[in-house]
């Protein structure tokens, strides 16, 4: 029936009614992909790397804060960290969890004997 309504409309000259929907759909399934793989996923992705990271740190590891001070962990709790930011002075700072930023390495690690100082100067 509804392609004889067409046909008759055709016959006298006059364009079918548009479909409403018909035109949209695919620009707002292309939108929606777009906001799904660009903004959502990357940034899930991202949220799981920092859980990780807050989940793997120890004792001992040297760190940088989002706020961009380097220190060694002494303490952890559930959502606090002490850092100690000078060692001569003995100056800890306290820290939430979620501001680590990067982990540096361990401080045993960055305590190698350096090699000694072979420049001989003429």
């Amino acid at each position: 029936m509804n392609a004889l309504s067409h046909l008759s409309l055709l016959a006298q000259g006059q364009a079918p009614p548009p479909d409403p929907l018909g035109g949209l759909i695919f620009p707002l399934l292309l939108g929606v992909a777009f906001v799904y793989f660009f903004i959502i996923r990357p940034q899930k992705r991202e949220q799981d790397e920092k859980q990780k990271l807050l989940a793997s740190i120890k004792k001992n590891d040297r760190v940088i804060t989002t706020g961009g001070m380097y220190g060694t962990i002494v303490n952890i709790k559930e959502d606090e960290v002490t850092l100690r930011v000078d060692d001569q002075a003995k100056v800890k700072v306290r820290f939430a969890k979620a501001s680590i930023a990067r982990v540096l390495g361990t401080e045993a690690a960055e305590e190698k004997p350096s090699a000694p100082d072979n420049d001989k100067k003429s």
